[in-house]
């Protein structure tokens, strides 16, 4: 047999036609992935449903099988060894790749389950379901927010929209699509504008109430080194713990927000906020659609993904001719123009 797998290599058999090489107990290699990750022998009894000397005896088969040990048994508890901590990462990918691919084959195969970040899902996608209705009645989403971030590969959802400066996980279980580049820029209500006066030098923001996403302040910081007019105090104003709060805080006229021009093209569009500097900055960001390879070509998720790739080049194309529009437009006009 190992002459006919090195022939099979010389070849160049597929992979799939290769014998692949001996596994030791699938039982056994269940009990020490669950014991490995859970930390302990009690809660992966418990997970699995079988009691802890069960566990314990397919740990020391396994060891027998690869002899060598996986764990250290410590007065403390159990203790990975280095071989143990490689096997262990191995086998926790494999069972959740194996997981992920059964329930896939279990859920509606015209079910596109979606989460998004409360911004981007509020502000960009919800104005744009409608559309994806019409021309994809037959597929039904279902849109969840993360407050909190994504967790690919602890999380039960198809596919995902989420911020980064490059996709977060090198993994080759995942498909990552680049949507929008984020540019972020201050916004406000014309009523705003009107009654404070917008900026037009470093010195006006002294006058004005900042609105900040984030208790660190940092997106005001970024966009005033980059907008190109000077430094100023943004050590006041209110903070948020999240973008789309502070844009709220906008629209009902408390002060002036920093935001993404793509994600609110909308309400930019409609007159409902301005911005009174027309600059946008790079933040290093861009919003992803992701999802796992093994569903990235079921039919309804690449109907999905490519419904966005589609909307989105919409959007560019709107911030770049509203950019050009309005770069040497007085502010006072814009606000006047938007009553």
């Amino acid at each position: 047999m190992r002459a006919l797998n090195a022939s099979s290599r010389t070849l160049g058999l597929p992979d799939i036609m290769r014998k692949p090489p001996r596994l030791p107990a699938l039982t056994a290699l269940r009990a020490f992935e669950a014991a490995a990750r859970l930390g302990s022998v009690t809660a992966a009894a418990a997970e699995l449903a079988v009691t802890q000397g069960a566990i314990s005896r397919q740990i020391r088969l396994l060891e027998a099988d690869l002899r060598q040990p996986l764990f250290r048994r410590l007065h403390r508890g159990l203790e990975l060894t280095t071989a143990g901590q490689r096997l262990s990462t191995s086998l926790t990918d494999a069972f959740g790749q194996i997981g992920y691919a059964v329930a896939d084959l279990r859920r509606p195969q015209d079910t596109v389950s979606v989460k998004a970040s409360p911004t981007f899902a509020i502000r960009w996608l919800l104005p744009r379901l409608a559309g994806f209705r019409r021309a994809h009645p037959a597929i039904k989403l279902e849109v969840s927010t993360a407050w909190h971030g994504l967790e690919l590969d602890r999380e039960d959802f198809d596919c995902a929209i989420t911020g980064c400066r490059q996709p977060q996980m090198n993994s080759p279980h995942h498909v990552w699509v680049e949507l929008l580049r984020e540019e972020v820029l201050p916004v406000c209500t014309p009523a705003y504008a009107r009654r404070m006066g917008a900026p037009h030098t470093a010195a006006d923001f002294g006058r004005h109430i900042l609105l900040h996403p984030t208790p660190d302040r940092s997106d005001w910081r970024l966009w005033m080194a980059g907008w190109g007019g000077g430094r100023f105090d943004v050590s006041g104003g209110q903070t948020f713990d999240t973008i789309d709060l502070a844009i709220r805080a906008a629209e009902s006229g408390l002060g002036m927000a920093i935001a993404e021009l793509s994600v609110l093209a909308d309400q930019i569009e409609l007159g409902q906020l301005i911005a009174p500097v027309p600059v946008a900055v790079p933040s290093g960001l861009s919003n992803w659609f992701v999802c796992r390879k093994n569903l990235s070509e079921r039919a309804a998720v690449r109907a999905f993904r490519d419904w966005l790739l589609a909307e989105a080049a919409k959007t560019r194309e709107w911030s770049s001719a509203w950019l050009a529009r309005h770069r040497h437009e007085p502010p006072i006009a814009r606000a006047a123009n938007n009553p």
